[in-house]
């Protein structure tokens, strides 16, 4: 058995509990593979109510090999009472792995700031293997600085690592224990519709509207330089963040609208198949992010597997994480972030052909090869 610690959510709470937008469908692949290995597996979540209600633990079976267990939350009234929740969490969490986990079983652990001392002192009483899940470092946040001497202490306690990029495995695992680095989900998505049938280039940035992650700067930077990109195309943003993100990002629209010929639109949140239907419509999926931003160089924009699952060209701007990936060659570079360049890239991007679907099958099959090793060690 694999238990999956991870801040978690079901389509029956998510008006009720913290969604994890970002970190959900990779999590669900790494699910898939498990299964496909021949492991079942149990998410373990801890997010929270949303709402002024206790929320009872519940426990979703989604298949046979594939369950979900979100822990008991405390009414969201204030920070007292969440403070109590997030503790109360961790006390729940503690108590299942001690009463259920066995020594053959694997725990994974979405790399958390939170869960350093529980698994600290839980491998002294319990001797299952432990792995640990990094997709960023919380120390390159500045809200977290505190943290910086913590979190490198947490990475001495793993059996083994998952790792959302090599430069991560090159500065946390000093000691060479067994890794797997999964950039992203390896999965093709289902074709359920296709490119719209006009005279237009659909653009789209889809995924966080935080500052970091590269949408201002494309609304600010590419397309208010229009000349490089005129009627003939057009810009779409879809994705979440802070009612702040979102009026924020819509005010930058509003105002690079009146100076500009290609039109560029906020489209909102989709999810599931409605995801599908729209981003498949589109022709290139655009992740421009800060070079010189050191949190962006410790994590692998997701993104791009989207973009790529549902049949995309990519065009992203030089990072090292990316070129020393397994798809640094079926992407389109930009050599820097000035918006002539960006917009040259987006026309050669739309003349280059990958067979996406086969480069996702070749990645998905070598992680399964590598998670099996990890998990079952053979």
């Amino acid at each position: 058995m694999v238990y999956y610690v991870a801040y978690y959510n079901t389509k029956g709470e998510e008006k009720k509990r913290v969604a994890n937008y970002a970190g959900e469908d990779k999590i669900d692949y790494i699910c898939d593979v498990i299964n496909r290995i021949g492991e079942d597996v149990t998410i373990l979540s801890n997010t929270k109510s949303t709402i002024r209600k206790y929320l009872k633990r519940t426990e979703f079976e989604e298949t046979k090999s594939k369950k979900i267990i979100m822990f008991s939350s405390l009414p969201s009234v204030n920070g007292i009472i969440h403070a109590l929740d997030v503790l109360y969490g961790y006390v729940q969490l503690f108590i299942y792995l001690i009463r259920r986990v066995k020594k053959d079983d694997v725990v994974l652990v979405y790399h958390s700031l939170g869960y350093r001392n529980i698994f600290k002192y839980i491998r002294k009483l319990k001797k299952f293997k432990y792995v640990l899940e990094v997709e960023e470092l919380f120390k390159y946040i500045n809200a977290a600085n505190s943290f910086k001497k913590k979190e490198s202490i947490i990475f001495k306690y793993p059996d083994a690592f998952l790792f959302s990029n090599s430069i991560l495995e090159k500065e946390i695992n000093k000691e060479s224990k067994p890794a797997v680095v999964v950039n992203g989900i390896y999965k093709n998505e289902q074709q359920i519709t296709k490119k719209e049938n006009n005279d237009k280039q659909i653009i789209v940035y889809a995924g966080s509207l935080e500052k970091q992650k590269g949408v201002d700067y494309i609304i600010k930077e590419l397309i208010i330089k229009a000349e490089y990109l005129d009627k003939k195309y057009e810009m779409r943003i879809i994705g979440f963040g802070s009612k702040n993100d979102i009026k924020r990002v819509n005010n930058l629209i509003e105002m690079i609208s009146k100076k500009t010929k290609c039109r560029i639109i906020y489209d909102g949140v989709y999810k599931g198949k409605e995801y599908l239907n729209y981003i498949q419509k589109c022709d290139i999926g655009i992740c421009i992010q800060n070079p010189n931003d050191i949190f962006n160089k410790y994590e692998f924009p997701s993104k791009v597997f989207s973009y790529m699952s549902n049949g995309l060209s990519v065009v992203i701007n030089r990072l090292e994480q990316i070129e020393n990936s397994d798809i640094s060659n079926y992407v389109t570079f930009v050599d820097g972030t000035d918006a002539k360049k960006i917009a040259l890239s987006i026309k050669t991007a739309l003349k280059n052909s990958y067979d996406t679907k086969k480069i996702l099958e070749v990645l998905d099959e070598k992680f399964k090869n590598e998670l099996r090793i990890i998990i079952k060690g053979d």
